[in-house]
């Protein structure tokens, strides 16, 4: 679980909170919306159910964020690679661009190009250097630049440059594609979740009177409000389950 943990934080770029913290946080954010909303209505059911919807909704903000980083990295990795072929065509080894690079590197891919040098300088051999590289890197586009790499290595670097090149202006298409359905996608997800929070927000403000207040803490009150919040998060569910986006697929994994 903690592991899970740090890897959803990694890939929303919250990777400067530990799992303790992240869940710290999260607990004191509702902490202090619960004691909000029960200072506004005096109701302890309208207090646990917007609750509920908050936390919901900041699980989905998170989800946002990571799937909004994975897209920036993407649109990075383009530059790197035109990073390693000028380093290459200027006459560096296959070993020495790739630890250069570092200086023209994202963010998200300097501490894999770090211990690459790492693994370089210890002697490890070429080949596992970079398969450690690509378990680092975890993506996709990195699978493909490792192989690459790998192969002209293999084969003394014969077309290398050229494959490089290929390989960045395949990936700038790629991600204008994809920012452009993510585009879409966010503007209908964010709809959505405006739609699914409006009616706990008008009960958050019918919650200034006390006959609400007295309404929900009857039993019907408590299946009305039970219904809905099921009604709502099913709702959101069934949306992203239909406009959900197939992720790009690590193929050169072995």
């Amino acid at each position: 679980m903690k592991y899970r943990l740090i890897g959803f934080l990694t890939r929303s770029n919250l990777s400067f909170l530990s799992p303790f913290q992240f869940c710290v946080t999260m607990l004191v954010s509702l902490m202090l919306t619960w004691m909000l909303v029960l200072g506004i209505t005096g109701s302890n059911p309208i207090a646990a159910s917007i609750c509920l919807c908050v936390f919901a909704q900041g699980l989905e903000s998170i989800n946002s964020r990571a799937a909004a980083h994975a897209l920036r990295s993407n649109l990075e990795w383009p530059k790197f690679l035109d990073s390693i072929h000028s380093l290459v065509w200027s006459g560096e080894t296959l070993q020495e661009a790739i630890i250069e690079s570092a200086k023209y590197a994202p963010l998200a891919l300097k501490a894999a190009i770090h211990e690459f040098e790492v693994d370089d300088a210890g002697g490890l051999p070429f080949d596992q250097s970079l398969t450690n590289l690509k378990i680092r890197l975890a993506n996709p586009a990195a699978d493909r630049f490792v192989e690459l790499t790998r192969m002209a290595q293999t084969s003394g670097g014969r077309g290398y440059l050229i494959a490089l090149r290929k390989q960045s202006a395949q990936l700038r298409v790629e991600n204008a594609v994809w920012a452009e359905i993510q585009a879409k996608q966010n503007w209908v997800l964010s709809t959505a979740r405006l739609a699914i929070l409006a009616p706990w927000l008008v009960l958050l403000l019918l919650g200034f009177r006390k006959e609400t207040a007295e309404a929900f803490d009857t039993e019907t009150g408590l299946a009305v409000l039970a219904t809905g919040l099921f009604a709502s998060l099913v709702a959101f569910k069934l949306i992203k389950a239909m406009g959900k986006l197939p992720t790009r697929q690590r193929i050169l994994t072995n």
